[in-house]
């Protein structure tokens, strides 16, 4: 276990003595790759993305949701997330980004199954008179955003499919 003196060292290291990662991670038996996290969380959040109580953290879903919708919209790295969002490990947000790729690829499934087997539902006239002004544009950005949604999430399935290996 590494101490915080210890990280705060190594970060000391890097900024005011130019080491490389691997030179410190080699000074100190541990991957360079936690270097790297420390350096990013001090960058971002200070000391005190690096003096932080031990133990595990209990994250919200609407905080994982945040932090996967950076990650993709922005392309940094788990890292670079990591580190932004103050999670002590890029593992977690590995972790966090396979189970949201596993969710959208069943939520798309059962998007277009219930799509196949649904009637189509004509508007008549009379309903689009009915309703205000207000409440129609209400209605097409929403269905905006529903659109944005689904497309984004496709997206993503094929981007998943892509990395799967090809059968032969």
């Amino acid at each position: 276990m590494i101490s915080n003196e210890q990280k705060l060292t190594a970060i000391f290291a890097y900024f005011e003595e130019n080491e490389s990662t691997h030179q410190i991670a080699r000074k100190l038996q541990i991957d360079r790759h936690y270097i790297r996290l420390w350096i990013e969380l001090y960058r971002y959040h200070g000391i005190e993305g690096i003096i932080r109580p031990q133990g595990c953290s209990n994250y919200d879903d609407s905080f994982k949701i945040k932090v996967i919708q950076h990650l993709i919209e922005t392309g940094d790295s788990l890292l670079q997330t990591a580190a932004k969002f103050n999670i002590p490990s890029r593992e977690t947000v590995r972790r966090w980004k396979k189970q949201w790729m596993s969710k959208a690829g069943e939520v798309l499934y059962q998007i277009e199954k219930e799509h196949l087997t649904m009637p189509k539902k004509h508007t008549s006239e009379n309903d689009l008179n009915e309703k205000t002004m207000e409440e129609l544009k209400e209605e097409i950005e929403y269905l905006r955003m529903e659109n944005a949604y689904l497309k984004k999430l496709k997206a993503l399935v094929q981007e998943k499919d892509a990395f799967k290996p090809k059968k032969k």
